[in-house]
């Protein structure tokens, strides 16, 4: 697991990736675009779950404001992944962002079946990717009004 920290105040961005050029990519990205968020990344589905239930953590840590997660996981998939927060009452309101690289209808229907609050393809180009990401920003951290804090269990 890595994070990048900013300050207390700046928004908590989990990001479920396991592929560390993607991962990289997502980091860059939000740093071009100049958001102040406190990016945890985590590499699997258990870990992501760990991260969310507040295990291994400071009593102090609350819950990201959103999650971007990738299907394609090693061990549990990003769908039971999804179907686990969406069912668990002190995850389910956080947004959950789908960001992969999966374009196929039957994965998209899926996603909004298990409550997805987006499903996004990640783009071929670095500067599309950065677009997308200043875009997921704009909206879910900036424009959106989310629920408040929760602290992690």
């Amino acid at each position: 697991m890595t994070a990048t920290a900013t300050d207390s105040r700046s928004p908590r961005v989990l990001l479920v990736e396991d592929n560390p050029a993607d991962a990289r990519l997502a980091k860059e990205a939000f740093s071009e675009i100049g958001a102040r968020v406190s990016l945890t990344v985590v590499h699997n589905g258990s870990d992501a779950l760990a991260t969310l239930r507040g295990e291994g953590q400071r009593d102090d840590d609350v819950a990201p404001h959103l999650v971007l997660l990738d299907i394609n996981l090693p061990g549990r998939n990003g769908g039971d992944i999804l179907r686990e927060i969406k069912s668990d009452d002190s995850l389910r309101r956080i947004p959950v962002v789908i960001l992969t690289t999966s374009d196929e209808s039957k994965d998209v229907e899926r996603m909004y079946d298990n409550h997805a609050n987006a499903y996004v393809t990640k783009p071929d180009s670095v500067s599309e990717y950065i677009t997308v990401i200043d875009h997921l920003q704009s909206f879910w951290l900036s424009t959106a009004t989310l629920p408040r804090e929760r602290r992690v269990r």
